[in-house]
Order: C-alpha cells, then structure tokens, then sequence
C-alpha cells in the first residue's frame, strides 16, 4: 500500500506535489476546529429546536381544540333544537303532508343554515329505524351505520377518522323504540390541513383515545423519528385535546440542528480555507517560476510529438534546465537533417521505381500485336490488315505519350478507344463496348496507360467461353465525393476471391493490372488502388478513384 501511494505521489506534477502537502498540513487544524464548532453547535441547535416545537405543538393543539368544539357547537345546536328532533320521533302515522311540512320547514331550513355557516361540511346523513326511511336520500337505514368498519355499538358523540373522511357522529333523541344518529362528513383538511405545513424536520402523528393512529404527516421520517424517540426521550412531545381526546404527538429529527450547526461550521471553515487560499496563492507563485520553462519545454516536445518538427528549442540559461534544453534542441536539429536525406532518397527511389515500371509495359504489347499482325498478312491479304496498322499507330502515338507519366482523361479514352478498335478485330467482334462517360471529367489529369492492362485481362481471362454470344464491356467515368471513378466492368466469367487476391499480388501479373495498381500507389499514396468486385459467372468490375486534388 505505501509503495503504491509513493508511485502515484512521484506521478504528480512538481507544482501540485508542493500544493498538495501544504493541503495535508494544513487540513488537521482545520478539522479539528471545525469538529469543535460543530459539536457546540449542535448542542445549541437541539434546544432551540425543543423550544420551538413545544411552541408549535401548543399552537396546533389550541387551533385544532378550536375547530373540533366548533363543529362540536354545531352539532349540539342541531341535537338540542326540539322541533328538529321531534322530527325523528314523532308518530306520523302515514300523515304524509305533515311529514312533507316538517322536512320543508325545519330539516331543510336548519341543515341548509349550518352547510351555510361553514364550508368545511360536505354533507350530514342520517341513520334511523323509525319511519322516515325512504323519504329523503339522506335519511338511511340504521343497519347500514351499524355495517361500518368504525363503528363499535358507541353512543352518544365520537369523532371517526376513516383514511381520508372525517366523520363527526352524533346520536340524537330517540324513543325506547328507535335508533338515530346525525353523521356530519367534515373536509379532512379542515382539521388537519394545518398540520401538512409543519416544519420538514417535526414528525408528527395523532392517536385516538382507543390509541388508533388516524394520521400522520413525513412519514417518509417516520422510521428516523421512533429512533430518535427511542435513544433520546426528550426529543418526542406529546399533548392531548380536551375536546375530542386526540393525543398529539411531535417527533423532533435532528436534521435541523444538524444543518444549522453545520452553517456555523461552514462559516468557520470558510475563513480558515481563504487564509489557506492565501497561502496557496503564494506557494503557487513560487512554485510557478520552477514550472514554467518546464511547461514551455513540454509545450515544444508535444508539437513534435505530433510531428511538428520545425519547433525551435533553445534556452539562454547557463543552469541543469538551460543545458537539458539546448541538448534537445541539438538532437531535433540532428533528427529533421537525418528526416530530410531519408525523405529525398525516398522520392529518387519512388521515381526511379516508376520509370522502371512504366518502361515494362510497351514492348510487352508490341511484340505480342506484332506478331500477330506479321502472322496475319503472311497468312492472306486482308484490308483489315491496314485498318488494324492505322488504329496500331494511333494506340502507340497514344502509349508513348511523348515520354510524360501525366495525361488527361480525354487522351487516356483515345488510346484505349484505339486499342479495342485492334482486339475486336483479332477477336472478330466477340464482345460489345459501351461507353459511360462524364463530359466534365475529360480534362482532368491522371497518370499514363492505366485502363490498358486492366481492359486487356478482361478480354483476355473474362471473355473465354467460346460458346457465349453476348460478352459486353462497359467503361465508366464519373465524378464521385472522393474524386473521379474510373471503372471497367465486363460480363464474363468472373473470378473468385483467390484469383483476385493472386492478380494484385502475384509475381506472375507481369505488367498487367498489378503493375497498374502498383502506380496508383506509388504516385497517389497506399490509400488509393485497385477496387475489384467479381463474383464467378457474375462478371468483374475494377475500378479506381483519382483524388480530385490531383486532378
């Protein structure tokens, strides 16, 4: 482990290895004071928090005590109206009239009047076994009271938390023969809504006197909160309604007072690390003029490292620094004169190397044509025999092209316009030739006799079924995004991925296409070359692209 941390240590940079153990001495005082600051801060933050929230337990409780007897009032100003309750009791004995005036001019009047007085109440329905069943949607059975999850037998008056509703029952007068209730369904909000905008960092959650939670509120901090509570007692505050016997209980979480003490800390560690900033400020500007010829240096060997040879390295210091400098500055020198002789004799040998190739080609084609042609006239006298001696001169004026190794387009089709004119007559037109050709392209330069060889093995090793009829040969030249393509595709009977491989690299090419394919790179560069795509009976395309620059 330690060898390890001393090699990363002896990678770092120099100047960072004097920032980085100034940091190291400097960061134990640091976080031993800001430790210090932490810790009596934190111990202030909990008892501010304590008081705060015993402050705020009260208030909730004196706001929800408030509410409750509120709806409490209501409930009993319904309850202890005679004439309301009379309604539930009294023997109407199918007097349908006087029941219908009763509702009109009591119930309605005095429900309408308490929906009026608080907007919090979202509707009251009533229970009964008597006989007003029937008579109005919000008269109900008493069975379906008695058929509810909360409801235990209980009388007189309770408060029912059920998820989200928020009920407040009230059993009203009754006979010895009937039972009612009044259920008054209360916005939930409206009692705990106040409690939602709470501190983030007070739990807080309300027991029934049956000891049923029926709310809480962060629950997301309620695991965090029953730990506290276990660990340190004096951080859960309880306080009981007296209007309903709810008991509310506040966990405190200590996220507060840990983020406010770790504001003073901050604050204390800031002033510490600006007069660190300080320092290093000045460490920097000592450490800088040790670095910066290093940099400088590093600067010019990273331009020849990315082949930038024309830098000049050279320093006017007489110390350790100014002689390792003026010593590579010696040896780039050494290396670009050294780079110079290799490249000229480079260029003499890639020219050498391509006369030495162009020169094989013209007395390869003129001993086997005239032969041929001497074979022909001795045989018997022919006018195609001056025919094939006219398009003979025309291909060697072409050929020869005056000794230049550069040509246009234009001269590269003439010539081999004129040797095809003499192979279909020594073939007796065994095969077709089209032409597809970009007017625009004709003038553009490109190295001398390239379609040549590559038509000639198309005629020679494509077109050998003697049984075929229809042999074509198609020369296309067009402009493309990389240049100018120049291909010659024929129809015959192709070749395999072997036979292409052999033409391009085998000795026994001769000064065919792989003398052609040779050239391309010798004079454009190993990028460019010969492209074939053949496929056996399917034909043979070879093709090339002339860079446009070089055109």
């Amino acid at each position: 482990m330690i060898g390890w941390i001393k090699s990363r240590f002896n990678d770092i940079r120099f100047r960072n290895k004097l920032l980085l153990s100034h940091l190291v001495i400097a960061l134990i005082p640091i976080l031993l004071l800001g430790l210090l600051s932490f810790i009596q801060s934190y111990r202030i933050q909990m008892k501010e928090l304590r008081s705060e929230a015993e402050a705020s337990l009260e208030q909730a409780a004196s706001i929800m005590d408030y509410k409750i007897n509120r709806y409490n009032t209501l409930s009993e100003f319904m309850v202890l109206n005679r004439e309301f309750s009379q309604i539930f009791t009294k023997d109407y004995d199918e007097n349908y009239y006087q029941m219908y005036l009763d509702f009109r001019d009591i119930m309605e009047p005095m429900i309408s009047n308490i929906k009026l007085m608080d907007d919090d109440i979202e509707g009251i329905t009533f229970y009964t076994s008597g006989e007003l069943l029937g008579i109005r949607n919000n008269i109900l059975p008493i069975g379906e009271l008695r058929s509810k999850t909360w409801y235990d037998g209980f009388r007189g008056r309770r408060w029912i938390v059920d998820g989200e509703k928020l009920y407040l029952v009230q059993e009203l007068i009754s006979n010895p023969k009937d039972s009612n209730f009044m259920v008054i369904s209360i916005q939930h909000d409206s009692i705990f809504g106040d409690l939602d905008n709470l501190s983030e960092h007070i739990s807080v959650q309300i027991e029934a006197q049956d000891q049923h939670i029926i709310f809480q509120e962060n629950r997301d901090q309620n695991a965090a909160a029953e730990v506290v509570k276990r660990e340190q007692g004096d951080l859960s505050l309880s306080r009981s309604l007296a209007s309903n016997g709810w008991t509310i209980h506040y966990s405190l979480l200590n996220t507060n007072a840990y983020a406010n003490a770790m504001s003073i800390f901050q604050i204390t560690l800031f002033v510490i690390i600006l007069s660190l900033i300080i320092t290093f400020l000045l460490i920097y500007i000592i450490s800088n003029n040790f670095t910066r010829r290093i940099l400088r240096l590093k600067t010019k060997v990273d331009k020849v490292e990315r082949n930038n040879l024309d830098v000049i390295i050279q320093s006017s210091s007489r110390d350790e620094f100014g002689e390792l400098t003026n010593g590579i500055g010696k040896m780039l020198r050494r290396i670009n004169s050294l780079i110079s002789q290799v490249y000229h004799a480079e260029i003499a040998k890639k020219e050498s190397e391509y006369n030495r190739l162009i020169s094989q080609i013209n007395p390869h084609f003129l001993y086997n044509t005239l032969s041929f042609i001497r074979w022909r006239a001795e045989k018997k006298s022919d006018i195609e025999t001056s025919y094939m001696v006219s398009a003979l001169a025309r291909f060697y004026r072409t050929t020869l092209n005056q000794g230049r190794h550069m040509t246009t387009i234009e001269a590269e089709i003439q010539h081999i316009k004129a040797y095809l004119d003499l192979q279909l007559i020594m073939n007796d037109g065994l095969f077709d030739v089209d032409y597809d050709i970009d007017e625009e392209a004709l003038q553009a330069k490109v190295i001398h006799f390239v379609l040549q060889p590559i038509v000639e093995n198309a005629i020679k090793h494509g077109f050998v079924e003697a049984a075929a009829t229809d042999y074509c040969l198609l020369i296309t030249i067009g402009r493309v995004s990389e240049g100018i393509k120049l291909a010659v595709t024929d129809n015959g009977v192709g070749m395999t991925p072997e036979q292409i491989t052999r033409l391009l690299t085998s000795e026994n090419g001769g000064c065919g296409v792989r003398n052609v394919n040779d050239r391309i790179k010798l004079y454009y560069g190993q990028d460019y070359g010969l492209v074939i795509q053949s496929e056996p009976g399917h034909g043979t395309e070879v093709s090339m692209v002339i860079p446009t620059s070089s055109t």
